[in-house]
């Protein structure tokens, strides 16, 4: 059904019923013990929501942490110029970094970032790739491949199995298939560019349309170790209402090249599409969204999100 994330209330109250029925069965059947082996807190690699999270957990609006998942949000400001935040994430299983669409990733539908991240029971969300709008995607969601139309113009980033990422430098059609290393490949987007890759910084690789030069919200998901990664995300100082201050990407590029714990780091959607979300809450720019109806009363096509693998049931 198109549009699900923007429905009438009435149609809204049977979804959240059906969720929370859902909920309940997805917990009976994957219920998570602190002294059980890392590999038995997978979720199952499918469009269903993360674990129900115990607002307990939240020591702050800036920090999580359960058996399975470790969050941890810093703010900066640098005085009139821009405010970054700084995500650390943590998770036992790599089947908690998870995406999810507003209406399928074969579709063009739009949906409130918020919602989305409230509905799939995210400890943290994030923007995704703008996937909707670009006839070249490399779109792998969740194991399922949805378009494979490189033509040699973004550089790709691949998330496999194992939670680890690898960076495609401008591949063509036919250069990626479904696997990397031998590992099944769980996600895969197609945006850009490589801030960071290998541990160095990734020259050029700006395509048309990104807005390099200007100074922009910005977001970046990065990988610092086995199941251990890194959201970096800029906006407007102190809330500003002119929302093209930001960073450039090359000044985003060297903020990230100076933390040297970084293995990779991958360019997202910017600009208005910049949501930072914990706990249901915009923390980026939160002057810039209307929490019912998303951004421009559109929204977003998709997100990225880290989700709970525990349960406190017996």
């Amino acid at each position: 059904m198109r549009g699900k994330w923007n429905l009438i209330p009435a149609g809204l109250a049977l979804l959240l019923c059906l969720m929370m029925i859902a909920a309940a069965a997805f917990a009976e059947d994957y219920t998570v013990v602190e002294e059980k082996d890392p590999a038995e807190n997978a979720l199952p690699i499918d469009f269903s929501p993360g674990m129900p999270l115990n607002q307990e957990n939240f020591i702050s609006e800036m920090e999580y942490e359960d058996p399975t998942i470790k969050v941890v949000i810093r703010q900066y400001s640098v005085e009139r110029r821009y405010d970054y935040w700084i995500a650390d994430i943590e998770i036992a299983d790599a089947s908690q970094l998870r995406t999810v669409s507003a209406d399928g990733f074969d579709s063009d539908g739009l949906g409130p970032p918020t919602i989305m991240a409230e509905y799939m029971n995210a400890v943290l969300a994030i923007n995704g790739d703008y996937f909707s709008y670009k006839g070249h995607d490399f779109v792998i969601r969740q194991g399922i491949t949805y378009l494979d139309h490189l033509n040699a113009t973004r550089d790709i980033l691949v998330i496999d199995e194992d939670g680890d990422f690898h960076g495609f430098i401008s591949p063509d059609r036919g250069e990626i298939g479904d696997t990397v290393d031998g590992k099944r490949i769980i996600n895969a987007f197609s945006f850009g560019p490589l801030l960071i890759n290998e541990g160095k910084i990734r020259r050029n690789g700006y395509s048309e349309g990104m807005a390099k030069d200007e100074k922009s919200q910005r977001m970046a998901i990065c990988q610092i170790d086995h199941l251990k990664y890194r959201v970096v995300c800029c906006g407007p100082y102190n809330g500003e209402a002119d929302r093209a201050k930001g960073m450039s990407v090359v000044d985003f590029q060297e903020l990230i090249a100076g933390m040297p714990d970084v293995k990779i780091a991958y360019n997202l959607d910017g600009g208005d599409s910049t949501f930072l979300i914990m706990n249901g809450k915009k923390l980026n720019f939160p002057d810039n969204v209307n929490a019912r109806d998303g951004i421009r009363n559109e929204g977003l096509a998709d997100i990225i999100y880290f989700a709970s693998a525990y349960s406190e049931e017996p």
